[in-house]
């Protein structure tokens, strides 16, 4: 029975910190405000991690982290190809269907990983998944020549990454945060093929 209560613990100590560190980064975060949170004491919460660090790292493992480059990867192949963007949602795509569930499971680490990882050994994390996400999108159009339009579509990828994270951190259900992100997504997706082609005809390219 005691390690039952152990490992429910622990859980809440996570979800705590997922909260806190989403929320607030890992420098403001306060290992106080997530024992209380978790409702235990900050005394207690140092028999499962000896620092803010330590919490950090059980709260978004490397593994975790790789996981989610792996299923982005895997969901921005869908731009280099010759398929409709629009499509490219949830419901038109396993890879993008992959995403979605990975993030409504494991919604604080990613909000972290894409919006508030500085200070923490994923600090370049959100700059990557940006470049890739706008060279996928340049190269699929061979724009990799215009600095104004790939200058632009990392201001757009920033933008999307920000409204993801606020997704993850606004919604607990996943059924929730698989509604907000299929009206982002559609949203977005249009907009982005419009953007992509009209430059690609007006290049002139074939």
């Amino acid at each position: 029975m005691a390690q039952v209560l152990k490992e429910d613990l622990r859980a809440r100590i996570l979800q705590a910190a997922g909260s806190e560190f989403a929320a607030r980064g890992f420098a403001a975060a306060r290992l106080a405000d997530i024992a209380r949170q978790a409702g235990t004491t900050a005394s207690n919460l140092y028999k499962y991690a000896p620092d803010k660090e330590a919490l950090f790292l059980q709260t978004v493992p490397p593994e975790l982290a790789a996981r989610h480059m792996d299923l982005l990867r895997a969901r921005l192949a869908g731009f280099e190809r010759g398929e409709d963007w629009t499509s490219l949602t949830a419901d038109g795509s396993t890879a993008a269907g992959a995403l979605l569930a990975f993030w409504a499971t494991h919604r604080h680490p990613v909000a972290i990983l894409m919006s508030n990882a500085q200070g923490t050994r994923y600090e370049t994390m959100r700059e990557r998944m940006i470049e890739e996400m706008a060279s996928r999108a340049l190269r699929r159009f061979s724009q990799g020549d215009d600095p104004t339009l790939a200058f632009v579509l990392c201001r757009i990828f920033s933008g999307t990454l920000d409204t993801i994270s606020a997704i993850l951190r606004e919604y607990e259900r996943p059924e929730d945060i698989r509604e907000a992100i299929r009206h982002f997504w559609r949203f977005q997706l249009a907009g982005l093929q419009a953007l992509l082609i009209a430059e690609h005809q007006r290049s002139g390219q074939p």
